[in-house]
């Protein structure tokens, strides 16, 4: 799922607000889980895997085990996930022409995020900037911490003349 705000919640700091806005988020899953009917699944399991990020080694085990939430009029962005993360994230770099996040690891590893990141968040989250990392259980913020979001610098092709 993948969320944009357009209201304020209180104005406070953001990490006021975490516990309120993982409750909302995924009580809002579980009310719509029950009354929905089957159809098509979301555009982000669609492209789950899909893509250069493929052959690589996805930090989420499967696309329901993290949400990208958009403050759009706060200008912040959020990942909330449930699993517990097996590493210490150091930085997350952007690639414009694959439309993925890298996750780099404080011990040189490398980890595709496991989606594209879809036309109706992109411009909020494609820039340089410092996310949000939450990890959620039933509903409540457990623990989160805030990494820095890099752009990759395009290759620049080298030719033979």
């Amino acid at each position: 799922m993948i969320l944009l705000s357009v209201n304020r919640y209180d104005g406070s700091e953001h990490f006021t607000n975490m516990p309120f806005l993982a409750s909302l988020i995924m009580s809002e899953e579980e009310e719509n889980k029950e009354k929905e009917t089957p159809t098509a699944p979301p555009s982000m399991g669609d492209d789950w895997g899909a893509g250069f990020g493929a052959g690589r080694t996805r930090l989420f085990d499967n696309p329901t085990d993290f949400d990208i939430y958009c403050d759009r009029e706060r200008g912040i962005n959020y990942i909330f996930h449930a699993p517990e993360l097996n590493c210490t994230i150091d930085f997350l770099e952007y690639d414009h022409e694959t439309q993925r996040i890298t996750v780099q690891t404080n011990d040189r590893q490398r980890f595709d995020l496991g989606t594209k990141i879809q036309w109706l968040v992109r411009p909020y989250i494609a820039k340089e900037q410092n996310l949000f990392i939450i990890r959620t259980k039933d509903g409540q913020a457990i623990d989160g911490f805030e990494v820095p979001l890099k752009i990759k610098e395009p290759e620049i092709q080298k030719t033979l003349n």
